[in-house]
C-alpha cells in the first residue's frame, strides 16, 4: 500500500496534467455556456479535492518517513559517539596510530508498555533474541536512561525500569566527576536519588547528573537528569541529591537497546577483582 502511495506522490504531476486536458477536451466540444460552467466548476472542486488527499498523504508518508530517517541517524550518532569507544593503543605504536574499537551498539525499538505509577515499574519493547536482544542489556531514551533488560522471548523483552526500587546505576556530577548510586525513592517519575556523594564535593543546583560508565551495561556520559535539590545525610556522612529526569517517562516510545560488545569480558576482569 505505501509503494502505491508513493508511486501516486512520483507521477502526481503526470496524473493532474492528464485530468485537466480531459476536462479541457470536454469543454472545448460542448457549446453550451451552462455545461461548460458546471464543468468549470466540477473541475475546480475536485481538483481541489485531490490535491487536498494528495497533500493528506504525502504529509503523512513523508512524517513516517522523516521519522524513522531521525530513528536512523540517531542509532548512527550512538555508534559513533567517541563515548561508546574505547582507545586501543599499543605502547608499540606512537600515539598518533589510535585505533578503536567498537564497545556499544545502539538497537532502535519501540515502548509498547510502560507503568510508571507502581512500587515496582517495568518496560516491554518490541524486540527480543531474534534481535539480538538479551537479558542484562541497557535500555537509554533519545534523552536518558530507561532500565535493563530482564527477560526475552523471540520477538519481546522486558526491562526493569530506573522508577524501580530494586535497580542501581552508577551515575556521576558531570562537571567533578564525583560518583554514587542512582535509584528510585518511589515518590513520583519526574525524579531519582543520588546517593553516596562526598561530603567534600560541591554541589549546585542545576548541575548535570550522567552515567560514569563504571558498569558493562550503560556507556559512559549518557545524560540523567539535573540536581533539583540536595542535603547532607550526617549519619552516612554524605550528600543525598534529588536529580530530575531529562525522559518523561509519561511520553516515551522509542528508545534504543544498549549492547556492550565486550562484556563477557568485562564482567570476566571484574569477577577476579571481586575475588580477590
Amino acid at each position: 500500500m505505501r509503494e502505491f502511495f508513493i508511486i501516486i506522490l512520483k507521477f502526481r504531476f503526470f496524473i493532474f496534467f492528464f485530468i485537466l486536458e480531459t476536462i479541457a477536451l470536454v469543454i472545448s466540444f460542448s457549446n453550451s455556456k451552462l455545461i461548460q460552467n458546471v464543468y468549470y466548476g466540477s473541475s475546480h472542486y475536485i481538483i481541489g479535492n485531490i490535491y487536498e488527499n494528495i497533500y493528506k498523504i504525502q504529509d503523512f508518508l513523508l512524517l513516517k518517513i522523516e521519522n524513522q530517517k531521525l530513528i536512523e541517524e540517531n542509532t548512527r550518532l550512538h555508534n559513533e559517539n567517541i563515548l561508546s569507544k574505547i582507545d586501543t593503543i599499543s605502547k608499540d605504536f606512537k600515539k598518533e596510530d589510535v585505533n578503536y574499537l567498537q564497545e556499544y551498539v545502539f538497537t532502535p525499538v519501540k515502548i509498547i508498555n510502560n507503568s510508571i505509577h507502581e512500587k515496582e515499574n517495568y518496560l516491554t519493547i518490541n524486540k527480543g533474541s531474534i534481535n539480538g536482544v538479551y537479558p542484562d542489556m541497557g535500555i537509554i531514551f533519545p534523552n536518558g536512561i530507561g532500565g535493563i533488560i530482564i527477560k526475552t522471548t523471540k520477538h519481546f523483552s522486558t526491562a526493569i525500569s530506573i522508577l524501580n526500587s530494586k535497580i542501581k546505576v552508577n551515575a556521576r556530577l558531570k562537571k567533578n566527576k564525583y560518583f554514587g548510586i542512582l535509584s528510585w525513592d518511589g515518590i513520583d517519575y519526574k525524579h531519582v536519588i543520588l546517593y553516596d556523594i562526598p561530603k567534600y564535593c560541591l554541589i549546585h543546583k542545576g548541575d548535570l547528573v550522567e552515567t560514569d560508565g563504571k558498569s558493562s551495561t550503560f556507556p559512559e556520559g549518557i545524560p540523567i537528569g539535573t540536581v533539583d535539590s540536595y542535603k547532607f545525610d550526617e549519619e552516612n556522612s554524605s550528600y543525598v541529591i534529588k536529580v530530575r529526569l531529562f525522559s518523561n517517562f509519561y511520553t516515551v516510545g522509542n528508545a534504543y537497546v544498549v549492547k556492550n560488545l565486550l562484556k563477557k569480558e568485562w564482567d570476566s576482569v571484574h569477577i577476579v577483582e571481586n575475588k580477590e
